[in-house]
């Protein structure tokens, strides 16, 4: 159960823990004029912190939640927004990779950073496999392209409508478009019977794909490891993924070979104002 903890000496009572509260769980003590839990809510509390975070002099503070472990915001080093315009525009699709493996420590920052992503009553579901040696991820692509060719042989619908038949050739040619030779691929993943899992996996790679442009690392969705790792029983079992579990997103990761020099030009955005 969460308990919360009020400096009494220095909150000033200004109510904007309570009016920003998502899940409506506090209230102002009408005495001493400082938030508190409505009854039951300590039950109903969410623990997403954002009580927690708007108190300007850090008077309030969650059992789960210290002021002293938290880091002070300083929104002077916060992107403009030209910069956080350029960041989002400027993203690519890194298919080309270095012979270059990926440092765990970058790996595990950048997985530090993706679990800060919003997720539905901040309920974080998603968990992370980290495959981080190129012979493995190697394997892993062996195992897809043997599931295409067994879809490819029962003319399967979804082999013909996204051309397996091609993919497949391209491997047999020596060319990896499975998962373009990357030297690390991660998969976001969640329990199966759980309806928030795919958006929150969807969510949370995308915070590790625009992270790992500040660590110099080059990202794909890696859409048929995500596919075949949830289809196919085999590729399932070579990673170790549970039954129970579903592959929500999968990223290849590695230093690009190549650098893009220019923005390219995108539909323009149909927009129906009300």
């Amino acid at each position: 159960m969460i308990a919360i903890k009020v400096d009494k000496s220095t909150c000033k009572g200004d109510g904007k823990c309570v009016e920003i509260c998502p899940a409506k769980v506090l209230r102002m003590n009408e005495k001493e004029h400082v938030p508190e839990f409505i009854p039951g809510g300590p039950e109903l509390c969410i623990n997403c912190g954002h009580c927690f975070a708007f108190c300007p002099v850090g008077s309030l503070e969650l059992s789960t939640m210290k002021v002293k472990d938290s880091v002070r915001l300083d929104h002077a080093k916060l992107p403009t927004q030209e910069q956080v315009e350029l960041l989002l525009k400027a993203r690519r699709s890194m298919r080309a990779y270095k012979d270059e493996p990926v440092a765990k420590e970058s790996i595990e920052k950048l997985l530090d950073i993706a679990r800060y992503a919003p997720s539905g009553i901040n309920r974080q579901l998603v968990n992370w496999l980290v495959i981080n040696n190129k012979e493995k991820v190697h394997a892993l692509g062996v195992s897809i392209v043997n599931w295409m060719e067994e879809l490819l042989k029962t003319k399967s619908p979804l082999a013909e409508s996204l051309h397996f038949d091609r993919l497949v050739e391209s491997w047999k040619d020596g060319e990896d478009r499975i998962c373009r030779s990357a030297p690390c691929v991660v998969i976001a993943y969640g329990l199966k019977d759980d309806p928030m899992v795919p958006q929150s996996c969807t969510i949370s790679a995308t915070y590790l794909e625009l992270a790992a442009f500040g660590f110099g690392l080059g990202a794909c969705w890696a859409g048929y490891v995500q596919m075949a790792v949830n289809m196919s029983e085999n590729a399932g079992k070579l990673i170790g993924l549970s039954r129970r579990a579903t592959a929500g997103a999968a990223m290849m990761l590695g230093y690009s070979k190549y650098r893009y020099s220019r923005i390219p030009s995108r539909n323009t955005a149909k927009i129906i104002w009300k």
